[in-house]
């Protein structure tokens, strides 16, 4: 099986790469960034063999949201999607599937999401994951099966929140962000290239997953398990208004969160191994 993978040095891509080449002896092809905003013709041609290709690329969303980062941001998503749509589209052999990230910040911030609600956010981050996932849904016209995973907080000890945080906690110098009360869907590792291995074998599988645990959580959650395991005090929060200083509305991905729930991978019995933020937590610290 060919794999393509878009954003493949990234923290998911990585590990998709690695996983798909160990799991199940994948040829992994990779996508770059001149690849993705190359005319189509030459990135259908590129692709042609793919049997699944995933898209994970794009700019990163903790950052200072100024309007020229904002752009990239949405740049880096829609245009790129819109580009392997069009490059699919002429092509003689298409792949069977077709994989695009997306994230639960599409959701608002107050209702209990599942796949099913259309409970979405106004805000900048819910309209570009919206026009994100519009744009990926064109490519089921072209008789190609899309999968869009709506991802939560990914937690990984190489890379995203644990690699940040791990050692300001293990000084004990760690605490919760802004109120604390914000909803934390986090998905382990693991669960998650399970989760795209399950796709990909189970050709029934279509459409919105929401890709978080079981469990639902809190920031102020998270910080009292990471430091009660790291056998630490966790008293020094983190201001709000330092985080608005330094990312502007970008802070809003730190001090916001939605409550997600995975309904279409319990209901079509997908097994999470790591299904309480203890036990995710814990597996990296042993």
């Amino acid at each position: 099986m060919k794999i393509a993978i878009s954003g493949y040095n990234g923290l998911v891509g990585s590990h998709l790469c690695e996983y798909f080449e160990n799991v199940i002896n994948a040829d992994i092809l990779k996508i770059s960034r001149q690849h993705l905003y190359s005319d189509a013709n030459l990135l259908g041609k590129y692709l042609e063999d793919a049997d699944v290709i995933i898209h994970l690329a794009g700019a990163p969303v903790v950052s200072v949201w100024t309007k020229k980062q904002m752009k990239i941001i949405r740049d880096s998503r829609i245009n790129t999607t819109r580009n392997l749509h069009e490059a699919i589209s002429i092509m003689e052999k298409k792949p069977e599937l077709f994989i695009c990230a997306s994230a639960v910040g599409i959701y608002d911030t107050t209702s209990l999401n599942t796949e099913m609600q259309f409970n979405y956010s106004n805000d900048f981050l819910g309209k570009l994951c919206q026009d994100w996932e519009r744009e990926a849904r064109k490519i089921e016209k072209d008789c190609v099966r899309t999968v869009i995973f709506r991802l939560g907080v990914i937690l990984s000890d190489k890379g995203g929140i644990l690699k940040k945080v791990l050692p300001i906690f293990r000084l004990g110098l760690g605490g919760k962000v802004g109120t604390g009360e914000q909803a934390f869907p986090y998905i382990h590792i693991a669960d998650l290239m399970e989760a795209f291995l399950y796709v990909i074998k189970d050709k029934n599988t279509k459409g919105v997953y929401n890709l978080v645990a079981p469990e639902a959580n809190t920031n102020a959650d998270f910080t009292k398990i990471l430091a009660t395991c790291l056998k630490q005090f966790a008293f020094i929060p983190v201001p709000a208004f330092i985080l608005k200083l330094l990312y502007r509305k970008g802070a809003d991905v730190l001090l916001k969160g939605q409550k997600v729930v995975p309904e279409r991978l319990k209901t079509e019995g997908f097994h999470f191994k790591y299904v309480t933020l203890e036990s995710a937590v814990n597996s990296f610290l042993r």
